[in-house]
């Protein structure tokens, strides 16, 4: 018999509940999806680490730029930090592998794919509207 306060095997706490986590739409090598971010990263890999964590947060770009660029040896662990946060936002797997050592070993094609992510929902979210 239940006593008051318990909780029987059909009940569910809702924030339990997580949705299923997806795959990327674009795969990490997909450098032709965008060549002008693609582009951009190869001329200058810090910029695009700025903007992408600009476009994240939601502030400037100058501050993350620099550190990516004055600070190489720790590039890995500020642009997995961003990969993680952009991937728990998404709900996205951690694909092909874990975030550091995707930047550890081909952060220029993860930035560009973050970069592509984020336009794909953010015009999922905000799609242009028809005039």
């Amino acid at each position: 018999m239940a006593k008051p306060g318990d909780q029987s095997l059909l009940e569910v706490d809702p924030k339990s509940i997580r949705p299923l986590k997806v795959s990327w739409n674009s795969g990490l090598g997909d450098l032709c999806g965008d060549p002008g971010t693609c582009c951009f990263g190869l001329l200058c890999l810090p910029c695009l680490f700025g903007r992408n964590y600009a476009q994240f947060r939601g502030n400037g770009c100058c501050g993350a730029c620099c550190l990516y660029f004055w600070c190489p040896c720790l590039a890995c662990y500020f642009a997995s930090d961003l990969r993680r946060s952009i991937r728990d936002k998404y709900n996205l797997l951690p694909e092909p592998c874990n975030d550091f050592t995707v930047h550890c070993f081909c952060s220029p094609c993860a930035l560009c794919q973050e970069s592509r992510e984020m336009r794909y929902y953010d015009q999922d979210v905000n799609p242009a509207k028809p005039q």
